[in-house]
């Protein structure tokens, strides 16, 4: 029921900013707005405005759209109106304006969406790190664990995402021979390290500070969910609990996890951790070992698992940008999602396996779910992100899309007179075909991974 509910909400909030997005320019160029509608089908509830405007919630609500007065389509109302206010008496730039008005509105949302996320207080992590991965350039060069980096070349640094930032920036943009420099204080004593980075090429898909072997300093791994009728379930651990060791060895990353219960024969190990106290929603502290609590995790088969989700318990702090900085870094991850998105659209026509991605009204019902049971901010931050999505999918040049419209337009300008109805008829046909042939291959695919289940 959660799913159907969040997924409804995000639904309407999206169609009606993009809807919005055209009915905003399209009053902004004098053309006449006959109705706004979210979603399709019989209209349960209407309300006209006084100016001639009617306001819809139709039967189905999985989309929606702006009707507006064109004197060449007059069966749009069966009315007549002033011809000044006729969507096609307006000229290829206004009428081009319109169009994109709906995909801007999507983008503009975003980047408001981030730019409030950005703004709100945030858990960052402390700069400070864990044993460098073995064999690295950090590991090599002496870095140790509990150093805290305090800067990178010429950036001051106070979080270990801006760290990350900042390698990600610097291995994309630089073409220089020259190495990295990181100053760190080690037990209160200023000290620095020159990384030689020549020979690390960039690669957009790895996280660089893995790449020269920083990680995060973590105390235990943090179980994020457990999976019913586990090993870990049965054996009392809980979301939040923290995985302290495994038969007396440390762990303080999944893999590590992952690599201990893999290197024993099984059958039974003894986990110490330390529980979550969801009336207080935080770990009890470790301060008493007795508040350690021991537990043996019995394995039936050789190749079971322990059944639980895993993330570092890195130490967090409190951090919360000005306005105008969330407002950059809102535009940024804007044009981050876009990006995305492009390379998601063009994988689809270039890989091997191209429409196995593709995901139906399941599929964002269970994003939307997941993303509200986290939260506000983790909700907003999955409604950006679709945004964006439908933002660049209505740009594609396919007919009944924007885009597509906007392909007409070109064409006209181009041409130097409209395109014939016979010409727009056929293009529609097509361009419906796909869809429909898009959104049946969705839905079939979220049919299949429900099966899989």
């Amino acid at each position: 029921m959660t799913a159907i509910i969040s997924f409804f909400i995000a639904i309407t909030i999206l169609v009606f900013v993009h809807e919005f997005g055209h009915y905003i320019i399209a009053k902004f160029c004098g053309v006449k707005v006959l109705r706004f509608s979210i979603g399709f089908g019989s209209p349960i509830f209407k309300k006209t405005d006084s100016h001639g405007t009617e306001w819809v919630f139709s039967a189905i609500p999985l989309g929606g759209y702006v009707t507006m007065w064109d004197h060449l389509n007059t069966k749009s109302d069966g009315k007549m109106h002033d011809e000044k206010q006729s969507f096609s008496n307006k000229t290829i730039f206004a009428r081009s304006l319109i169009v994109l008005g709906g995909p801007m509105a999507n983008f503009i949302f975003a980047i408001f969406a981030f730019t409030f996320i950005f703004s709100f207080e945030n858990d960052k992590t402390m700069p400070i790190i864990d044993t460098p991965i073995v064999g690295s350039i950090s590991h090599t060069n002496g870095l140790e664990k509990n150093d805290k980096i305090i800067r990178i070349n010429d950036i001051n640094v106070d979080s270990f995402e801006q760290i990350e930032k900042y390698l990600n920036e610097f291995f994309r943009n630089s073409d220089s021979k020259l190495p990295l420099v990181i100053y760190f204080l080690r037990n209160k004593v200023s000290k620095k390290v020159f990384l030689n980075v020549n020979d690390l090429k960039y690669d957009s898909s790895e996280i660089f500070t893995k790449k020269i072997g920083l990680l995060p300093r973590s105390s235990g791994v943090r179980i994020v969910d457990v999976v019913d009728n586990s090993v870990a379930k049965k054996s009392g651990l809980k979301k939040g609990d923290i995985i302290i060791s495994i038969d007396g060895a440390e762990v303080n990353f999944p893999n590590q996890v992952t690599d201990i219960i893999r290197g024993k024969n099984k059958g039974l190990l003894e986990l110490n951790y330390t529980a979550y106290s969801h009336a207080t929603n935080k770990s009890i502290t470790r301060n008493n070992e007795n508040e350690i609590t021991k537990v043996n995790a019995i394995f039936d088969r050789t190749n079971q698992v322990l059944g639980v989700y895993l993330m570092p318990n890195t130490q967090k702090f409190i951090s919360s940008l000005s306005l105008g900085e969330a407002f950059q870094n809102g535009v940024k991850q804007t044009f981050k999602v876009i990006n995305l998105c492009l390379s998601g659209i063009y994988k689809i026509f270039t890989s091997a396996s191209p429409f196995e991605q593709i995901g139906g009204p399941v599929s964002i019902a269970n994003a939307a779910e997941n993303s509200a049971n986290s939260g506000l901010l983790s909700f907003l931050a999955f409604l950006a992100f679709l945004s964006v999505s439908i933002g660049v999918i209505n740009l594609l040049p396919i007919p009944i899309l924007d885009g597509g419209h906007l392909l007409y337009h070109v064409i006209e300008f181009i041409k130097g007179s409209p395109l014939s109805s016979s010409f727009k008829s056929v293009g529609t046909f097509f361009g419906l075909m796909f869809i429909v042939g898009l959104t049946f291959l969705a839905v079939s695919n979220d049919i299949l991974r429900f099966l899989k289940l």
